[in-house]
């Protein structure tokens, strides 16, 4: 009697391990696909930087030949500017990108997301302050002041440039919260598995 409590006790731990096995089984890719699809918001949000980087090396120019807005030395060093932020985003952005997320252990993926999350913050903490004060204040000299028209309040005239400068400072900062929130989310996922 005491033999056959002790099997079924055997054979219900076997069962259990079985289940446990198929459940550990289960999770994994799901876990993998939920963050394979976080990468996705990472990475579109990448491409969506290097779309507007191609459009200001247009425009800006094309704004300085035809309409003589802004100098050819505001133009430079804008373009240099924004060709500087499409590095800084492709070197945050690399050791994401070289990762394979189906095959890559999940520590290494958690380090890596780690590491992209604290560049994306000083980014915005450091880099983008340097970056932006000088250069709106460069733009409303170049176009409130320099090309202002006589007469014209000078303040009125920057007013259009502050407001874009708060829409585009406002769309950045959605951009930014959606790629550092994707990133926290797959170390959380990682980290409750």
């Amino acid at each position: 009697m005491e033999e056959l409590d002790f099997d079924e006790m055997r054979d219900q731990i076997t069962l259990l391990k079985q289940k446990l096995d198929h459940q550990e089984i289960v999770n994994e890719p799901l876990l993998r696909e939920a963050m394979r699809g976080r990468m996705g918001i990472i990475n579109w949000i990448k491409y969506k930087l290097y779309i507007c980087v191609a459009i200001c090396i247009v425009i800006y120019p094309a704004m300085s030949l035809y309409l003589g807005v802004f100098s050819k030395a505001f133009v430079f060093a804008t373009c240099a500017m924004v060709l500087f932020c499409a590095y800084g985003t492709y070197y945050v952005h690399r050791p994401v990108d070289r990762m394979d997320l189906m095959t890559e252990d999940l520590a290494t993926v958690a380090k890596v997301m780690a590491k992209f999350r604290r560049q994306y913050k000083q980014w915005l903490y450091y880099v983008t302050p340097a970056l932006l004060i000088p250069w709106m204040g460069w733009a409303a000299y170049e176009y409130a002041w320099k090309n202002a028209p006589e007469g014209m309040n000078h303040w009125l005239l920057a007013l259009p440039l502050l407001i874009g400068a708060v829409i585009g400072g406002l769309v950045g900062y959605h951009w930014h919260s959606k790629a550092v929130n994707a990133a926290d989310n797959i170390i959380k996922q990682i980290e409750e598995s």
